[in-house]
């Protein structure tokens, strides 16, 4: 058991001994580390406001069982931050519906209303269509997705390895394929993400072949392939940003805080490539809150305590928090740009991070069906170069053997 998992179980068991909250507000939270330290200070505030006594503990991937009636009554949190909108539509009938939030994009909304009914708010949102570099060891940055691969095929044969890879997160790996499929078929994307049962789709194994001819260069990757198999994403950041044993590293705009704190090198980013004529891909992610029944009103008064600019603005402006109110706009560095591309009402629709969408086996019980098939076929297609073509084939079976999204 990775530590990660090891403190979730913990906190799961911690919870259920806390009784029954009537003395106190029970929040439950996926972060841990430095994200639920600052979280830890938004509920202080909050705290401050009421005089509540808010127990706050993170749940990581027990946060199903939390939310989804798996667990004792006096397990359940108040309010939990979820990142799943598939576990907000499977657990809708233990959440208390909410208003929807002014200003929040009809997009954004749309993904958390189920039988007519809102049952979530926006407290966190990211951006995970990016590359983060160094511009001291990058020598450009890449005018589209071919001319990427060629400056990283061109460093890896000159013995400097231009990218890290957290391949023990799969969501990393998954990040790839999703970015590479909104490029080359957008349509497809939003009709697996509805739950169409179209893995078999041509476009599926185009965007796994693009994806596969980058992770097989030779050389391509700091410490090869097994190394990448053991680091999670934070530390292919110190990988980069601190060691220099790479030049890149694609993420999200929640990269940046441990960026600051784990290297003093200068940081840039740009957008994840895509070819000429195709859409470029704009991956979006989130942190919801919802409230459980029977709703106190400390929780309402949480939950709408977090819909407020006051309520995300500390931690905005250190970096790793993205908010769909315009009114919050204190970010660091160009970190505004993004928050901005994140609000706005694209043509078809948000383009939601696709396995943070998925029900059935793909999903599995804690939300990493989807992770696990990627990490083979990382591991396939980085040991043998030559054989990307079959392992496309695998990685497309294993996808299509899901069942339908239940509703």
């Amino acid at each position: 058991m990775r530590r990660r998992e090891a403190l979730s179980t913990l906190a799961l068991l911690t919870l259920a001994g806390c009784g029954t909250g009537r003395d106190g507000l029970r929040v439950v939270a996926v972060w841990n580390g430095w994200e639920l330290t600052q979280f830890r200070d938004v509920l202080n505030a909050f705290s401050r406001r009421g005089s509540w006594k808010v127990s706050l503990l993170s749940a990581g991937n027990d946060i199903g069982a939390l939310v989804g009636n798996r667990v004792a009554k006096t397990a359940a949190p108040d309010v939990a931050l979820v990142q799943r909108p598939q576990l907000v539509a499977a657990a809708r009938r233990r959440l208390m519906p909410l208003d929807p939030v002014p200003g929040v994009p009809a997009d954004w909304t749309r993904l958390l209303t189920f039988d007519g009914q809102v049952h979530g708010s926006w407290f966190k949102v990211s951006h995970k269509s990016l590359v983060w570099y160094r511009p001291d060891m990058l020598p450009r940055e890449p005018a589209d997705w071919d001319d990427w691969v060629a400056l990283c095929r061109d460093m890896a044969g000159r013995g400097r390895p231009p990218l890290a890879l957290g391949a023990a997160d799969g969501w990393v790996l998954t990040d790839w394929f999703e970015n590479a499929l909104l490029s080359i078929d957008p349509g497809t994307y939003g009709r697996l993400a509805g739950g169409a049962a179209l893995w078999g789709h041509p476009s599926v194994a185009a965007a796994l072949a693009r994806i596969g001819e980058m992770w097989s260069i030779p050389g391509v990757f700091a410490g090869g392939r097994r190394r990448a198999l053991l680091t999670q994403y934070d530390g292919a950041l110190v990988d980069v940003f601190e060691h220099g044993s790479a030049a890149m590293v694609p993420g999200a705009d929640f990269y940046y805080p441990i960026i600051r704190q784990n290297g003093s090198a200068p940081a840039r980013w740009f957008r994840f490539p895509h070819r000429p004529g195709e859409q470029r891909p704009l991956l979006a992610a989130g942190d919801a809150a919802v409230l459980l029944r029977p709703a106190s009103a400390a929780g309402r008064a949480l939950i709408a305590w977090l819909g407020s600019p006051e309520a995300v603005r500390p931690w905005a402006s250190k970096g790793g928090l993205l908010s769909l109110d315009p009114r919050v706009n204190d970010y660091p560095g160009d970190l505004s740009r993004l928050a901005a591309e994140i609000r706005q009402d694209t043509p078809g629709g948000v383009t939601f991070d696709l396995s943070d969408q998925l029900g059935g086996r793909l999903t599995g019980s804690d939300g990493r069906g989807t992770w696990r098939i990627f990490q083979e076929f990382f591991a396939a297609v980085a040991e043998r170069p030559s054989a990307v073509a079959v392992a496309v084939r695998r990685a497309v079976a294993a996808l299509d053997g899901a069942p339908r999204r239940p509703s």
